[in-house]
């Protein structure tokens, strides 16, 4: 195969900003929730963080995630939809100079961005504005790309549009016919409560990993507590992750369950917390990494990522993560 994970969804240029709870109260937004925004909107926010240094950066959720990966050393594709202007350029670019093979496309709307809001308990609230994003149509999935890969990976943020939704189906059932294995993020709670119905049916009809956090996981289940969801995902996934934040993660899989102790750090940016761990999950995954170790992985590149500012880890991301790579237990 010549990738290890594709990835589909929406590139989004991240402009991250720090700002005090009292620009939260202003906007009326809560922390660590996701809001898709109008162009109006946006610009409202842009004007508004304009002079409190925006920090740009390519984002959305699957291509931090597909970055994570080749980061460590594995091979990810991406497809998606850009603007054919200067952040769409940057974006594309940025990705494969991060070593994801891009098949991305471009048309004439304006690409996306997220306007994220970090405060400084390192909570942080995403603004989102779509743009060429929601474009994404079913001619726009590479069958070819897509059939060479060993795992698809995607999130919910595709059912937030009928032409994403659409073009997520073509996904899906391209790489069900070909035999290749599918993980799902559940994305966000309120995308989670946004599509619930529609989210319960792909689990159940496609997806062979399911990803979310403990939010996510209760609210997709209608179960009050991690372990109960997990039960209720593992009736419709063969395997299941579910992230706990601060406490760690329960993974499941076969007739193996394992809880993943965290790694404890000094949060600065949550950001991008959860597409990290996605990305040492599955790069584990494509090593042939048992499940504990595929779960110490996602565990400790997360944690690494949230000790500073952006949704990716920079420096000598290898160096980093040594000691969670060549520890086999």
């Amino acid at each position: 195969m010549q990738f290890d994970v594709f990835g589909i969804e929406n590139p989004l240029i991240d402009l991250l900003v720090t700002v005090p709870d009292e620009f939260l109260d202003r906007f009326q937004v809560e922390k660590n929730k996701m809001y898709l925004i109008d162009q109006e909107r946006h610009q409202l926010l842009l004007a508004a963080v304009n002079d409190l240094g925006v920090l740009p950066e390519p984002g959305g959720s699957c291509a931090n995630t597909m970055l994570g990966i080749a980061q460590l050393g594995g091979r990810a594709a991406y497809c998606g939809k850009v603007g054919a202007d200067d952040y769409g350029r940057i974006y594309i670019e940025k990705l494969e100079q991060g070593g994801v093979t891009s098949f991305i496309k471009t048309d004439g709307h304006l690409t996306g961005s997220t306007v994220i809001l970090v405060t400084k308990d390192a909570s942080r609230t995403m603004n989102t504005f779509l743009g060429a994003c929601q474009e994404l149509a079913p001619e726009d999935i590479p069958l070819d790309g897509l059939r060479s890969t060993r795992l698809l990976y995607t999130t919910g943020y595709l059912w937030d549009t009928e032409t994403q939704q659409q073009a997520a189906m073509v996904g899906l059932n391209t790489a069900k016919e070909a035999g290749i294995p599918i993980a799902m993020s559940l994305a966000d709670p309120f995308c989670v409560d946004r599509h619930k119905d529609a989210f319960l049916q792909i689990l159940d009809g496609y997806v062979d990993w399911v990803f979310a956090n403990q939010d996510e996981a209760q609210a997709i289940t209608g179960h009050d507590n991690a372990h109960q969801a997990l039960l209720a995902l593992r009736r419709l996934c063969q395997g299941v992750v579910i992230t706990l934040g601060a406490h760690g993660a329960l993974v499941s899989a076969g007739e193996e369950t394992v809880y993943i102790d965290p790694f404890r750090v000094t949060p600065v940016d949550t950001t991008g917390a959860g597409d990290a761990f996605a990305a040492g999950f599955l790069y584990g995954n494509a090593q042939s990494c048992s499940l504990h170790q595929c779960g110490r992985l996602g565990a400790y590149f997360a944690a690494q990522v949230i000790a500073q500012m952006g949704p990716r880890l920079s420096g000598n991301v290898r160096q980093v993560m040594a000691p969670v790579v060549s520890d086999p237990r």
